[in-house]
């Protein structure tokens, strides 16, 4: 963020301001505050962002973004609504930078398509992406706020979770260009099961771009085909705009063409050269050569939890439980079927979280596609696969109520020569299986 001051940014919200100082960045949480801080006093369900106030000054706090005036000897700007001053804020701190404001949502790979497009874009020009999972209202505005007059590529991450939310990260953002990725059931319950509402919701990241070439979504999914009219599609489907062809995965890398170009890139998993083409469209929308795009490709630093394949002692883990929904746990065992390896293979499953009607066919077609794989054994933790597990009679499955004891079990196979797929909700905290006492 560039230097301002707190009687320059309340000038900007209308508000009082008490004191005077000059900040660098903005934090909402007092635990990582960084040193000429602007921290907002956000008020939540629970606790109450002023009670920290303090505790953000002792860690380097400059001022304070508050709706009461607070008894510290401390510049203050006084809103009546803290979290509406820091979307109001992130508004005018947006119209001020001169960046290309890349927006990502979909169901599944948002993530993925973010390193990779940073991963490319690094090499170009000053680049800032959505820190880890900071991808709702608040944290678009973060993501603003770690951005000055250098940065030239801005990508943001956007989820949902609730109707309205894209609407009000795009009236923060205000994207430039933009990705649509996937679409299937994860939240699907906070839309009424309804995911051609959800498809909507989805595709408002591209209302405030004008040129529709510049919008890029993700064709093989019909609600998405039939919705969309001059925005670009691309997917393995031969009716889209642009067609992935020739997959497959060697000597470590994702091998793909895109347009009968070819691509490759170290992140692993057909679904991961989806997500890949729409960044490459994207990037190559920037004028950006396939040279470069593919260096950037080859070298992708994944957040962490999103397929993630390491060694674990002597086994190679395959991890991605940051979250689980039909088409990511689809394309997970796509991946774990896809990946040469010589030894016992196995799969270690937690439920999926928030899927709405029909969540126990889903457990049961998950199982199913499991049991129909090259797997020794398949380890299950939750109440979904527990139900799901009685209704197939195979001593290869065994399922654990807690994780403590999936774990007991689990353990010993990190001294074998094997393959372990980790796939679950983020409920589940499945790493702390990895983690060594």
């Amino acid at each position: 963020m560039r230097k301002m001051s707190t009687l320059e940014i309340g000038n900007y919200l209308g508000a009082e301001v008490i004191g005077e100082a000059t900040v660098s960045g903005v934090s909402v949480d007092s635990r990582f505050v960084r040193e000429n801080d602007l921290f907002v006093c956000l008020i939540g369900e629970r606790v109450d962002g002023h009670d920290f106030a303090q505790a953000a000054i002792d860690n380097g706090a400059k001022a304070l973004l508050v709706s009461r005036e607070l008894d510290l000897d401390v510049s203050q700007i006084l809103v009546p609504d803290t979290l509406q001053g820091l979307f109001d804020f992130a508004k005018v701190y947006r119209s001020q930078l001169q960046i290309e404001a890349i927006a990502i949502t979909g169901s599944n790979g948002k993530t993925s398509t973010k390193d990779m497009l940073r991963s490319v874009l690094e090499l170009v020009g000053p680049t800032v992406a959505t820190f880890e999972n900071q991808n709702t209202e608040i944290g678009s505005c973060l993501t603003l706020f770690r951005m000055d007059e250098k940065t030239k590529f801005g990508i943001f991450e956007m989820g949902l979770d609730m109707p309205g939310e894209m609407q009000a990260m795009v009236d923060i953002v205000k994207p430039t260009r933009a990705i649509v990725t996937s679409l299937d059931q994860a939240h699907a319950d906070n839309f009424n099961d309804d995911m051609k509402l959800l498809g909507q919701e989805k595709l408002i990241i591209f209302s405030e771009i004008e040129d529709k070439s510049s919008c890029f979504y993700q064709g093989d999914y019909d609600i998405y085909y039939d919705l969309c009219n001059d925005e670009v599609s691309f997917g393995f489907k031969n009716r889209n705009d642009h067609i992935i062809s020739k997959f497959e995965i060697k000597n470590e890398l994702n091998e793909f063409k895109v347009d009968k170009r070819m691509y490759s890139s170290n992140v692993l998993g057909k679904h991961q050269a989806s997500n890949a083409a729409g960044a490459i469209l994207l990037l190559r929308s920037l004028g950006i050569s396939d040279e470069i795009i593919n260096e950037g490709l080859r070298n992708v630093t994944l957040t962490s939890m999103r397929t993630e394949i390491r060694k674990h002692h002597n086994a190679t883990i395959l991890f991605d439980a940051y979250k689980s929904s039909p088409k990511s746990l689809e394309a997970a065992f796509d991946l774990f079927e896809n990946y040469e390896f010589s030894g016992k293979r196995y799969m270690v499953l937690a439920d999926m979280y928030q899927l709405g009607e029909g969540t126990e066919l889903k457990h049961e077609l998950a199982l199913k596609q499991a049991l129909s794989q090259d797997v020794d054994h398949i380890y299950l933790l939750g109440e979904e696969f527990e139900k799901a597990m009685k209704k197939f009679d195979d001593g290869k499955v065994t399922h654990y109520n807690k994780i403590d004891d999936l774990k007991d079990a689990v353990t010993p196979l990190f001294n074998q020569e094997a393959f372990i797929l980790f796939k679950g909700s983020r409920y589940y905290a499945l790493e702390r299986i990895l983690k060594e006492e």
